[in-house]
């Protein structure tokens, strides 16, 4: 089979069946439009994992009443302790115009209640400290009658492994449900072009063409319509993404320190070939039985 004969009749047969294709095709974005979006969901859950996973810190909240020579103390204890890398002293003030900086609440900063703003110590951990290491050091600083409440971030961890877990297992299983959804769409496009174009195929048998000449632009259309489907996906989710993205990191990235990204480009690139690779599978297991003439 010529690949370049079987591009130049698939390339006709779209343009003679242009609604019948561009049916599928949007059956199709949609399809891989939620799967897109589901992997960019992970990929920054991902990173938000990773930011707070390997960063291993742990937040002192000192009490409203702590005496400055207490602070001051502790602090000096905290940075002579080998796991400790840095302690960073942040004031009740400084906390609130953190916040209102970082997270656009609608209000003036002076007008939060302060009491939701305690002092606090942030510590950074050494690369090699453990979660043993920080919750034994998060037992020991909480005897300090300085101290109101020690944050080591293992709960929330917990919750963001967990959910991180259930998002990539969402994702296998869409994934799985979006190639039963190509193999189907293309494979009733592909049959539905077959039957409009039976009498062309009984004369191109009849004068001996062979299987795959017969079946190769077929292929071909099917490889184009998971192509095409999975770039048009891709690019609508980019330009929501560029659209949402100051929003999203005005709020939440600020919060949770990690700027927002799009898929990699890897990613895409095997989105769009695995969309080609299904659809043209798709056409060919749809040709076994409507091929005999």
């Amino acid at each position: 089979m010529d690949f370049r004969i079987a591009v130049s009749r698939a390339k006709r047969s779209l343009r003679d069946d242009v609604r019948l294709h561009v049916v599928a095709i949007a059956s199709l974005v949609i399809a891989f439009l939620c799967l897109s979006a589901a992997l960019l969901s992970v990929e920054n859950i991902s990173r938000i994992a990773e930011r707070w996973g390997g960063a291993k810190r742990l937040t002192v909240y000192l009490r409203d009443a702590a005496l400055e020579s207490d602070v001051a103390q502790l602090r000096l204890i905290l940075e002579s302790l080998p796991e400790v890398k840095q302690v960073r002293y942040i004031s009740a003030a400084e906390a609130k115009r953190e916040f209102a900086q970082q997270v656009d609440v609608g209000v003036e900063a002076a007008t939060l209640p302060a009491e939701a703003f305690p002092a606090s110590l942030e510590l950074t951990m050494q690369v090699q400290a453990n979660d043993a290491h920080a919750e034994e050091l998060a037992s020991r600083v909480r005897r300090f009658g300085a101290v109101d409440e020690v944050e080591t971030y293992r709960d929330w961890l917990t919750q963001l492994d967990t959910l991180l877990t259930a998002g990539r297992s969402a994702v296998a299983l869409l994934t799985l449900l979006v190639a039963i959804c190509v193999l189907a769409i293309v494979g009733n496009t592909i049959r539905l072009a077959v039957v409009q174009r039976q009498r062309e195929i009984e004369v191109l048998k009849l004068c001996g063409a062979t299987d795959s000449f017969v079946r190769g632009p077929f292929v071909v259309e099917g490889t184009l319509q998971g192509v095409l489907a999975a770039s048009v996906a891709l690019l609508l989710l980019l330009c929501l993404y560029l659209g949402l993205r100051d929003y999203i990191e005005g709020t939440f990235g600020a919060i949770m320190g990690v700027r927002m990204v799009f898929l990699p480009p890897l990613t895409a690139l095997g989105l769009v070939s695995g969309g080609g690779m299904i659809g043209a599978a798709g056409s060919a297991l749809s040709l076994r039985r409507y091929l005999r003439v």
